[in-house]
């Protein structure tokens, strides 16, 4: 026989519920701020997603065109003459900007600014363990709340897959293909509403939930 959740926030001391309170306040900001990270480094729109982290090398025709003609062909626009106009006009005043100017275009020659995969492997290595972490506490306050088992194993599986699967996505992103930028977005969406969700839901029985109330464990 499956034995009854005992645990009630409700009846924790008022230090332990200022100490699970202040947990998620940390938790919830850290998760804020590394979105707002995100948000001004890359994007947060599956189109930035793609460009930051996708590959950018040449194509085969690309290559074969450079190699054959030394340049490879592009839509002309007249506002890219004028942008080229107006970058030859402050190479003239800026010696230095010059240096930079033949840096740059060594470096546009080679078609390929893609984020090399030493550094992604770095991120994702430093993500998947401090993610291991966020699991660990977010999935551990929603298993001890009065949610019945269904729904708190639906919620716990749901923030594991999406947590591991926000970092699978750019792997894909950059080794597959940009299209999986759209998995990034909705798995970060996730996410956020998995802790948005686990948050309230503590704060609420700790705060609100009435002790006679919390016998039973199936309730929701």
């Amino acid at each position: 026989m499956q034995r009854l959740n005992t645990f009630n926030f409700a009846q924790l001391s008022l230090s332990w519920k200022a100490l699970v309170t202040g947990v998620i306040i940390v938790l919830g900001s850290g998760y804020l701020f590394a979105v707002l990270n995100a948000a001004l480094s890359v994007g947060m729109s599956p189109q930035a997603i793609a460009d930051h982290y996708a590959d950018k090398s040449l194509s085969t025709l690309e290559a074969a065109a450079i190699a054959e003609q030394g340049f490879a062909e592009e839509a002309f626009s007249f506002d890219d003459e004028e942008d080229n106009m107006s970058g030859m006009a402050m190479e003239g005043m800026d010696h230095s900007g010059m240096d930079m100017a033949g840096m740059d275009h060594g470096a546009a020659a080679s078609g390929d600014d893609t984020l090399p995969a030493q550094i992604l492997a770095q991120v994702s290595h430093v993500h998947l363990l401090s993610f291991a972490l966020l699991l660990l506490a977010m999935g551990g306050l929603i298993c001890l709340t009065q949610l019945t088992e269904c729904l708190k194993t639906v919620i716990v599986s749901l923030l594991f897959l999406s947590l591991w699967g926000d970092i699978i996505s750019l792997n894909l992103v950059r080794f597959v293909s940009g299209s999986f930028s759209y998995l990034t977005v909705a798995m970060g969406t996730t996410i956020g509403l998995c802790f948005a969700f686990i948050s309230f839901r503590v704060l609420w029985e700790l705060w609100l939930m009435k002790s006679e109330k919390t016998a039973n464990p199936s309730s929701i």
